[in-house]
């Protein structure tokens, strides 16, 4: 191939993979979760009475305050109050020992087991955080931290 060709066939490959990168769904928050808590620097955690502080909910809360450059608010609570705020953006996170099965399974996302190497059981309850349905980047930076 000559080169003013190749180099032709270069740029449209390149044109072509920056146009798909743009069109694509990389993960965002619609309610802005990630971005307010960067803005705010602050993470409003719900924390369920009963649930144990171990190593595993401090270690994913320190990653989280390094990636954000936030400090932890923490309101504690049980979770009939607790997941309605997170559901309606008063908070932005709880943590608690919930099972993944919990009918709040439809209104907000339940994060992996702490400390668990596979999955438990979807009715055992475990440690673990639970987010805001559809605050897709602020979930994935939350899994993320919470990966053993």
């Amino acid at each position: 191939m000559p080169n003013g060709l190749r180099n032709v066939a270069q740029f449209a490959v390149a044109a072509l993979l920056g146009v798909t990168l743009a069109s694509c769904d990389m993960p965002h928050d619609p309610e802005m979760t990630t971005s307010l808590v960067r803005e705010t620097h602050t993470i409003r955690l719900g924390w369920i009475e009963g649930a144990e502080r171990d190593e595993h909910v401090t270690d994913v809360l320190s990653r989280l305050r390094r990636k954000t450059d936030a400090n932890v608010e923490v309101t504690r609570g049980d979770s009939e109050n607790l997941l309605p705020d997170l559901a309606t953006g008063k908070l932005d996170l709880v943590y608690g020992t919930l099972p993944k099965d919990s009918p709040w399974s439809k209104e907000v996302y339940f994060g992996r087991a702490l400390g668990w190497r596979a999955s438990p059981p979807s009715h055992e309850p475990v440690s673990r955080f639970v987010m805001r349905n559809g605050e897709n980047e602020w979930i994935m930076l939350v899994e993320n931290a919470a990966r053993p």
